[in-house]
């Protein structure tokens, strides 16, 4: 019976001689999520990505992708597999066109069916412009474009991706992350499984983020989860006069509190579903006249990295 899970990872260890890399993680992946996986240069991302993509195999523990064991069914899962690595390894004489016949004749397509396929792929990513031109003539945007296209040629449920945008522009940057969003929304099952240590990149692609340090895994959650879980939202208002500050602190229904470090500004934090904004508002609303600015705050992604990934 099919679960919930597009990848079930259980007990996964990796060791090099007396170095480990994995230790003990055990994760699940949501089916049609965007998971982001964080964690500082040697958290172990890499490694759990490759054994993942069944290029490396574990010292012990088992992957399930897609229901299928990587190890006593290595075929079917990597067929439930693609893999858009860090480094690009396209070939630079060849062009996207005869990269994607190619891949598509290795996955055990015709030659009919593999020009359609690679016809509909240069659709998808709007490539015609580039589709005869060798990859040594693309750009880095457009050459990333391809790694993924070549890991949708034979439409897998998951894509796996590591690093995908480290050393592009952020207007390709940006291109690449509306692809993946698309990708992700036009096939509601389809799952993206993405390492990254740009944060930014985590806030605008993630629905699940897993934090890894020293290959273990230290958080697994939604976004605004485990924001929550290491700050809070802060209401910060700057005030006419430390006068006017004070009257806040004092006649308000909510915790207000003044600021170290200037007299005519105060905060509040604001727990997790509640009502104190509401109520704070009101109390606002009754001096309005003696506002000059207000700030909400929310904790980032930033906030989270140096909470859970930082040692």
């Amino acid at each position: 019976m099919p679960t919930s899970s597009a990848i079930e990872i259980h007990a996964l260890t990796k060791s090099y001689g007396d170095r480990v890399v994995l230790d003990d993680v055990s994760v699940d992946v949501a089916r049609g999520s965007r998971t982001i996986v964080l964690g500082p240069n040697g958290a172990g991302k890499s490694t759990l990505l490759e054994i993942i993509a069944t290029i490396r195999t574990p010292t012990s523990g088992t992957v399930r992708i897609e229901g299928h064991d990587s190890r006593e069914h290595l075929r079917d899962a990597r067929r439930s597999i693609g893999l858009t690595p860090q480094s690009n390894a396209l070939d630079p004489l060849a062009t996207p066109t005869e990269i994607f016949e190619f891949q598509a004749s290795a996955l055990g397509m015709g030659r009919r069916a593999a020009r359609v396929r690679a016809r509909e792929l240069v659709e998808l990513f709007g490539l015609g412009d580039h589709c005869r031109k060798r990859i040594a003539q693309l750009s880095g945007g457009t050459r990333r474009k391809v790694d993924l296209a070549v890991a949708l040629v034979g439409e897998p449920p998951v894509i796996v991706l590591d690093e995908p945008t480290t050393g592009l522009d952020p207007l390709a940057r940006l291109d690449f992350w509306n692809e993946l969003t698309r990708l992700n929304d036009t096939d509601p099952d389809r799952t993206l499984l993405v390492s990254t240590q740009d944060l930014h990149e985590a806030e605008v692609l993630a629905t699940d983020i897993v934090v890894l340090r020293d290959g273990r895994v230290v958080a697994h959650d939604a976004p605004d989860t485990l924001k929550g879980r290491v700050g809070e939202r802060t209401l910060t208002l700057a005030m006419a006069d430390p006068a006017s500050a004070q009257h806040l602190i004092t006649k308000s229904r909510t915790a207000f509190q003044a600021e170290a470090r200037a007299e005519d500004l105060v905060r509040l934090a604001l727990p997790q579903d509640s009502n104190v904004l509401e109520t704070a508002l009101e109390d606002i609303g009754a001096m309005a006249g003696a506002v000059r600015e207000i700030r909400l705050s929310e904790p980032s992604l930033d906030d989270v990295f140096v909470a859970l990934a930082s040692r």
